[in-house]
């Protein structure tokens, strides 16, 4: 029991941390707005802010049931796995949000609209999903495919995947992202 406290105290650490974070980055950009991409990448990071507080609230609350003394099992680990979801789709949010950020702070500069600009958020997510397979394989070593069975994290990745063809058809044109 005492290994899931820590472990839930410092969740509750990182998902502050990540508040701050998220705060700071929205702070900077709206000091130096690119042309493009700015109500996507707030509404990105706002709503990242929502799934991290959310994180520090059930995180929280899990500390709490595994203090009482009838603790609830059930319970606690109902919050846990409800703040590993909420700061998961956070962090993810944050990661699209970056990779739009990014490629758009390329597309203001002179050179623009060239196919380095395009490489950024393509090799961005790219080693972020080489970090996650790699992690997955880690996490779930012994357990065949197990890894690759993880919803939580297809539907992350998926949620990339697509802002990755957003960008895609941002840089040809076809569509603008706001």
């Amino acid at each position: 029991m005492e290994e899931e406290k820590i472990n839930v105290k410092d969740w509750i650490v990182l998902s502050t941390t990540m508040i701050g974070a998220v705060l700071t980055i929205l702070a900077l950009i709206w000091q130096n707005v690119p042309s493009n991409g700015i109500v996507t990448v707030t509404f990105l990071l706002m709503i990242a802010f929502i799934f991290f507080v959310n994180s520090v609230s059930a995180n929280s609350r899990a500390k709490f049931e595994s203090r009482k003394k009838a603790l609830d099992e059930k319970m606690m680990n109902k919050f846990v796995r409800f703040a590993e979801y909420s700061f998961g789709l956070g962090f993810t949010f944050v990661i699209i949000a970056f990779t739009f950020l990014g490629y758009k702070y390329l597309l203001d500069l002179p050179e623009g609209r060239n196919l380095l600009t395009l490489s950024l958020p393509i090799v961005f997510l790219l080693t972020t999903w080489i970090i996650i397979l790699i992690y997955n394989s880690i996490n779930y070593s012994g357990k065949a495919f197990k890894s690759f069975r993880s919803l939580k994290r297809s539907l992350w990745m998926l949620l990339e995947l697509i802002a990755l063809g957003l960008i895609v058809l941002d840089f040809f044109e076809l569509i603008i992202i706001p």
